[in-house]
């Protein structure tokens, strides 16, 4: 077996996502722990970040056991519900969801009274991974604002060159277009963009809280890393 170890440093997560929230202009501030907080380990990860404002996860069940664990903040599932069945859980459990796809928002119409959610709807402005098309757009909103099973409704859309040269008002561009007119709040900025473009920041901003802020910008005061190897 080789020798080989690994330091998990719960400070760094504490100091990063403070420092997050210190840069998002007074948004609202989910910690994003996907994927067992990047290899951290969401339950050690969570304790961490037991101030955030809220959480940010993709696997239901991780969802439900913060929520079990006795964390009463907003949790949002960033890819939402694949089957109607989970929808009774989101309402048990106060978790929100991500809704990416008219099959989502078909489930919702026709989930059991009672079952209401809250959601974030998603456009895709160029990251090509989830989300509504510019063109379906409209149409999505209105029928989540007809559903019975909605209720409260965010914005949201993911950049795709945050930390790179492009930045994000080409994205921004089309945001602004597909939205034009409502007043819902927003979910758009994250980690790059919390700390490169406060033009961004809405209402509620999505930083990794893990040690992946420590490369996205010399203008960060001092990130530093989670995880240490030896």
């Amino acid at each position: 077996m080789r020798p080989i170890s690994a330091t998990i440093d719960l400070g760094a997560l504490t100091h990063n996502y403070a420092l997050a929230k210190s840069r998002a202009s007074g948004a609202k501030t989910l910690a994003v722990v996907k994927a067992s907080a990047y290899g951290h380990g969401i339950g050690r990860a969570a304790r961490a970040l037991s101030a955030a404002d809220g959480f940010a996860v993709v696997e239901l069940d991780t969802a439900v056991r913060l929520r079990q664990t006795g964390y009463a903040q907003p949790i949002v599932l960033l890819e939402g519900f694949f089957e109607p069945s989970e929808l009774p859980v989101l309402a048990e459990h106060r978790i929100a969801a991500a809704i990416h796809s008219f099959e989502q928002i078909r489930m919702l119409e026709t989930a059991p009274a009672g079952a209401r959610v809250d959601v974030l709807l998603k456009l895709n402005t160029g990251m090509n991974r989830l989300g509504f098309e510019p063109g379906d757009f409209r149409s999505a909103l209105d029928r989540l604002k007809g559903s019975r099973s909605v209720g409260a409704i965010t914005l949201m859309t993911h950049f795709a060159n945050a930390d790179d040269a492009r930045g994000v008002a080409w994205q921004m561009e089309i945001f602004e277009r597909a939205a034009a007119g409502e007043t819902l709040p927003r979910s758009l900025a994250n980690s790059a963009a919390v700390l490169r473009y406060p033009e961004t920041h809405a209402e509620i901003v999505r930083p990794a809280s893990c040690s992946t802020v420590a490369r996205l910008s010399p203008r960060a005061s001092a990130p530093r890393s989670a995880c240490g190897r030896s």
